[in-house]
């Protein structure tokens, strides 16, 4: 085990990495992030962990996050930071077509 920053303990294997122990895993993903859609978004967040939490479970994501490629609302990016903030269960995140930036 290893004590983090925040005080909260992880559990690791010989890897010393914390997704390296889990054994039951979450998955979601296409979540669309919008500015329309940001409080059914955070509900849908809050539950992902709870019942990752509740199953001593990692989180993989596996997608569009945001709904719309390249743009990404400040308010919205700012309220799931601070959700994702709280969350303690290891986490793996994986980007969809949604989530690139493209430069033309």
């Amino acid at each position: 085990m290893e004590s983090t920053d925040a005080g909260l303990v992880e559990v690791v294997d010989e890897t010393g990495l914390p997704h390296a122990a889990v054994s039951d895993w979450v998955v979601f993903s296409d979540l669309h992030v919008s500015e329309r859609s940001l409080g059914t978004c955070l509900e849908a967040l809050a539950m992902v962990h709870d019942s990752a939490a509740r199953r001593d479970a990692g989180i993989i994501f596996l997608g569009d996050w945001w709904h719309v490629r390249g743009a990404l609302p400040v308010g919205a990016l700012n309220a799931v930071m601070e959700a994702l903030s709280t969350w303690t269960q290891p986490v793996i995140m994986l980007p969809g077509n949604h989530d690139q930036v493209c430069y033309y």
